[in-house]
């Protein structure tokens, strides 16, 4: 399960400059996402999407570490906090892929098509908290700009208590990163970028 929210960065290093004052850091990644999707009645916006996602990681150098191919598939909420704000509590499933010649044509074949693609440049940072260890990420999406991601990951389900506290946590490091309240953004990037007229639904 990901707990998570994102704000936008207006001021990317301004931003960069307080992860690197209390947070560790992690790795620097590019990716690249194509999405799929597939027709189904009830799901959201009438189908189901799958992400197929090429992730290229460096140390805090530059220096390459390695080369990835992943698989995901997310089962998105958004859920309301008592202000009325909203929270991404999304079950993930995601595997390894040695490549993704074979899955997309077994999409082909069962009915997804290529829905958008993606790409995101992203340096990464974990910092403790009271409800565990969070994982921060400032990101360029083009052409939408900056964003801090910031999320929980946890296994199973999390009790709406727990959800509560995460959330008070997650508005607590947008306020540390010299961000404010204000700046969340609670709409999906695919949302973002049907509204700039770069996907279609």
């Amino acid at each position: 399960m990901e707990i998570e929210l994102k704000a936008h960065a207006r001021d990317r290093e301004a931003v960069l400059q307080k992860l690197r004052s209390f947070a560790v850091f992690d790795k620097s990644v590019s990716k690249d996402d194509r999405y799929f999707k597939m027709e189904k009645a009830g799901a959201p916006n009438g189908h189901i999407t799958a992400r197929i996602r090429q992730e290229k990681t460096a140390d805090q150098n530059g220096r390459a570490l390695e080369e990835k191919i992943f698989l995901t598939y997310k089962k998105k909420e958004k859920r309301l906090a008592s202000g009325g704000a909203a929270l991404e509590v999304n079950q993930e499933f995601e595997a390894a892929l040695d490549n993704a010649e074979c899955l997309e044509a077994l999409f082909a074949d069962i009915g997804f098509v290529p829905h958008f693609t993606k790409h995101k440049d992203a340096v990464g940072f974990y910092a403790d908290t009271p409800c565990g260890k969070a994982h921060l990420e400032l990101c360029f999406v083009p052409p939408l700009g900056d964003f801090l991601e910031i999320e929980f990951v946890t296994d199973g389900d999390v009790p709406e208590e727990k959800i509560a506290a995460m959330r008070k946590e997650l508005e607590a490091l947008v306020v540390k990163c010299g961000l404010a309240l204000d700046d969340i953004e609670e709409k999906y990037y695919s949302e973002l970028l049907a509204e700039a007229g770069i996907i279609k639904f």
